[in-house]
């Protein structure tokens, strides 16, 4: 049985580096990577391939770890979480549409776009998530793994997403912007309950949002190959 117990130590440092972060603006911007040489030499089709094997990936294990977290934590006795206690994913505020393209743009431009900061972010959470089940008592390896797979291939899938955006958008690359998660209080806090609900919360929407980035990586596939929804 999960138990989120944790350590008076469990991470001053973190705690610091945090309060940076929760000093952001709901918005923040992150510079782009300097080189794209990994996906420079790689044809648009092979970047599309790679890209889908990836999302469906992350889409499998996050359904897992979902999955493995409502099996040792639902069911204990007194407690129960329903999607009645879900409040809005931080990342709600992005709308990964093929109606938002401008008549101007390239196919796929806004799309992709968008889905490097739904995935972007997603690191910060992830980071904390796995730095602080790492401190938990009991906590399942099993989720450890999976969130630490997650964020590892999350990584990949913005830079080849990256790769592509780079195709299909010649030019200097631009600052992103993404939402960003504030819930690393409730993560931290002493209340075990409050910490069960805001990683059930997480866990949903990263579940939510992996499904819509899988989606959307076969739409993108149809109509920068085939010019057509499919």
């Amino acid at each position: 049985m999960l138990s989120l117990s944790q350590p008076c130590f469990s991470g001053t440092l973190l705690m610091l580096l945090a309060s940076n972060f929760l000093l952001w603006k709901n918005v923040a911007p992150v510079p782009m990577h300097a080189s794209l040489d990994e996906y420079g030499e790689m044809s648009i089709y092979d970047l599309l391939d790679h890209v889908t094997i990836l999302s469906h990936n992350v889409s499998e294990l996050t359904a897992e770890m979902h999955r493995i977290f409502m099996e040792d934590v639902r069911y204990k006795p007194g407690r129960w979480f329903s999607d009645r206690y879900l409040t809005a994913c931080h990342t709600s505020t992005l709308t990964i549409s093929v109606s938002k393209e401008g008549a101007r743009q390239m196919p796929g431009v806004f799309l992709v776009k968008e889905m490097i900061s739904m995935l972007t972010a997603w690191r910060y959470p992830l980071y904390h998530v796995i730095t602080e089940l790492s401190y938990m008592e009991q906590a399942p390896d099993e989720i450890i793994s999976r969130a630490r797979n997650i964020e590892e291939k999350i990584i990949v899938l913005i830079e080849a997403l990256r790769g592509i955006l780079s195709k299909i958008q010649p030019g200097p690359p631009e600052n992103e912007r993404y939402p960003v998660w504030n819930e690393l209080a409730s993560l931290q806090s002493p209340d075990e309950d409050l910490r069960h609900l805001t990683l059930f919360n997480l866990f949903q929407c990263l579940v939510k949002d992996s499904r819509k980035i899988d989606s959307s990586i076969r739409l993108l596939k149809c109509k920068l190959l085939y010019n057509r929804d499919c």
